[in-house]
């Protein structure tokens, strides 16, 4: 059975289509880049994903069931969600902001079982991030805040991951550690999907990729048919040999 599985998604915030009867579907182990021009509706499909954002045409599917039907309980059970801006106002420790990952599992108005404790130290070593978990997150590099709050995803342990620009604002050592922990998380048959900006990135471990265009546009597919540099080069409006563009 799918984790997720997306027919007919249209939506628009105007007069024109954003998305435009996009159409896919991820399995436990499919790890999945999504890419295009900025204003093509990367951010906005993973909000339709999670039910942040309601409304449009089509249908939504997690774990055989639509997405409109599923209360937040289970929804927390299935569908996992980092968004591009890994901040907070406030003083947490590491551990506790993984910690609350369990939040939509345990629920608000009781305390934390050794079950969610056990699942919040088992995300820190699986990111990597043991060392880090009495350290104030605001206290981290931008590298190791994003892998706390991917820790915190994981923590929740739902079947999909959704990542809004996980690699955004890293250095390249940060960009191929968090690469490589997606890669590995989907291997251990999660479904992963990422919104990147690098196309070259999709090459560490992405093996389908969406490309969002303009309009509604949009082309899906296995890796190596997605970043041929002609099908990039016509998303990003480049030419055919720039270096920007994966070889």
């Amino acid at each position: 059975m799918p984790a997720l599985k997306v027919a007919g998604l249209t939506f628009s915030y105007g007069a024109g289509p954003l998305l435009r009867d996009v159409a896919f579907e991820l399995r436990p182990g499919d790890f999945m880049c999504v890419l295009g021009p900025n204003g093509s509706g990367k951010s906005t499909l993973l909000k339709l994903l999670t039910g942040f954002i309601k409304g449009g045409a089509g249908s939504v599917c997690l774990g055989g069931g639509d997405i409109g039907s599923i209360d937040a309980r289970r929804l927390a059970r299935l569908v996992a969600y980092v968004p591009s801006e890994t901040t907070t106002p406030y003083d947490f420790s590491a551990r506790e902001l993984v910690l609350m990952g369990r939040t939509a599992r345990s629920g608000f108005w009781r305390g934390y079982s050794a079950a969610d404790e056990e699942a919040a130290d088992r995300a820190l070593a699986e990111t990597g991030i043991a060392h880090l978990a009495g350290r104030s997150v605001n206290s981290l590099s931008t590298g190791e805040r994003q892998l706390v709050f991917i820790a915190q995803a994981l923590a929740q342990e739902a079947k999909l991951l959704l990542l809004d620009e996980p690699t955004s604002h890293l250095d390249l050592k940060y960009k191929a550690a968090v690469m490589g922990l997606l890669a590995a998380l989907a291997a251990r048959k999660l479904a992963v999907a990422a919104v990147l900006h690098e196309p070259a990135l999709a090459r560490l471990g992405c093996n389908k990729a969406l490309l969002l265009g303009r309009e509604g546009a949009y082309s899906f597919g296995p890796v190596s048919e997605m970043l041929l540099p002609a099908r990039l080069a016509a998303v990003y409006g480049l030419p055919e040999n720039s270096p920007l563009l994966p070889k």
